[in-house]
């Protein structure tokens, strides 16, 4: 993590924002047959409370599915 990188906003109404841009896209994995992983659920979760910003959450989803 880069001590130097901004942080998300905490505020109830980006967490709110960020939710609902969250529950938008599921729904739209669902309907392309989206099955539940609890690695996507768990970051998912982390971005939404302002604990991760986009880039690292990016970051996190492509390392986890680079293949070695």
């Amino acid at each position: 993590m880069n001590v130097h990188s901004r942080r998300p906003d905490r505020s109830p109404e980006a967490i709110e924002k960020r939710r609902k841009a969250t529950e938008q896209a599921r729904a739209a994995n669902i309907r392309q047959g989206y099955v539940h992983d609890p690695v996507l659920e768990a970051a998912n979760a982390r971005f939404i409370a302002g604990d991760i910003t986009t880039e690292e959450f990016r970051e996190e989803m492509l390392t986890r599915f680079k293949r070695a």
